[in-house]
């Protein structure tokens, strides 16, 4: 395909439309073509359309920027303009400009003074550096409501302290969960549809953030749940006392959890009790493996990955227990 492109190039200049003649050697060459003529980009190559879609123009790195020089004819009546998304952002035979990380579609339009025109098109993609925050692309993140609490999860995601909706900054809160750690933010009330969005560091470096949609249909988050209720727990109270433990998750139950799966303990504090603490054991009290006591200081969820270790000694030793001080169990869930 590109040799035809280039062959097409060379009839044209052979052809008349840009004419070069040279009696003697004291003669410049002359161009033959004029304003009432049609605007042609000869050059650079914009690859063919797939399926409605335009090919692929330039793949680089956000450190580099996005360059690219036209030939158009007729050159002394033709104006460039370039546009990255539908926005002007140069004019004249060249582009050269910093993209953050995504995908951009690039459109070169060549106009003569006559107002006849042409234009091509080709998709850019900006790929982020090594350690940069790059959002993952899980739909709960990708698409939430106006107004609500959201999470962003991805890799790198503890150097945002940002995240811009258009001209909208929303402050964000890193969580740790390993290699499922996200931001947490309010969603800012905007109007419904698709932005692209920005993510800032603590130095104000912007990074590409990938599109979000502001939308009131969003998908639903189905909790597995296990139990639900109110048990306060406390291990000061006598044996026999059912407050003692929080032993309603049964033994088939635990041995229905998947390897990995996440088992989500949500909790309240008693606002009398003297200090509050949980520990998940076994029946017999046996600490669970990877995990220690740990103290609380306000309502929240204590998270359990669950292993074929943890899940071979809960049946050798006849189940799953809450145990602590000061605190309700209140669900139970999975995933």
């Amino acid at each position: 395909m590109k040799k035809i492109y280039y062959l097409a190039i060379l009839i044209l200049l052979m052809t008349g439309n840009i004419a070069l003649t040279s009696c003697s050697s004291d003669d410049a060459p002359f161009i033959t073509a004029n304003e009432d003529d049609e605007p042609r980009i000869l050059d650079p190559y914009f690859p063919d359309w797939t399926n409605g879609e335009p090919g692929e123009f330039k793949n680089i790195t956000r450190d580099v920027n996005l360059e690219a020089y036209v030939i158009v004819t007729p050159s002394e009546f033709t104006t460039v303009k370039w546009y990255i998304d539908d926005v002007e952002v140069a004019e004249g035979l060249n582009i050269d400009i910093p993209l953050i990380a995504g995908n951009y579609m690039l459109k070169v339009v060549a106009t003569t003074t006559k107002g006849k025109s042409t234009s091509r098109t080709g998709r850019v993609v900006v790929r982020p550096c090594a350690g940069d925050p790059v959002p993952g692309k899980d739909i709960y993140d990708l698409q939430v409501r106006p107004g609500s609490k959201a999470k962003l999860h991805g890799s790198n995601m503890d150097k945002v302290t940002k995240i811009v909706f258009g001209e909208t900054e929303v402050p964000v809160t890193f969580v740790d969960k390993g290699e499922e750690s996200y931001v947490e933010y309010e969603v800012p009330n905007l109007p419904l549809g698709t932005y692209k969005v920005k993510l800032i560091d603590a130095e104000g470096m912007v990074y590409g953030g990938g599109s979000i949609e502001l939308s009131n249909d969003v998908p639903e988050i189905k909790e597995n749940i296990l139990w639900e209720g109110h048990h306060y727990v406390s291990w000061d109270l006598p044996d026999g006392d059912p407050n003692k433990t929080f032993n309603l998750l049964s033994k088939e139950q635990f041995e229905g959890i998947a390897v990995d799966s996440k088992l989500i303990i949500t909790y309240s504090l008693e606002p009398s009790a003297e200090y509050h603490q949980m520990q998940l054991t076994t029946a017999w009290w046996t600490e669970l493996p990877g995990t220690s006591k740990v103290d609380l200081a306000e309502d929240g969820t204590i998270e359990l990955v669950i292993s074929q270790e943890i899940i071979d000694l809960v049946n050798q030793q006849d189940g799953f227990l809450c145990v602590g001080h000061g605190y309700y169990v209140d669900k139970i869930t999975v995933e």
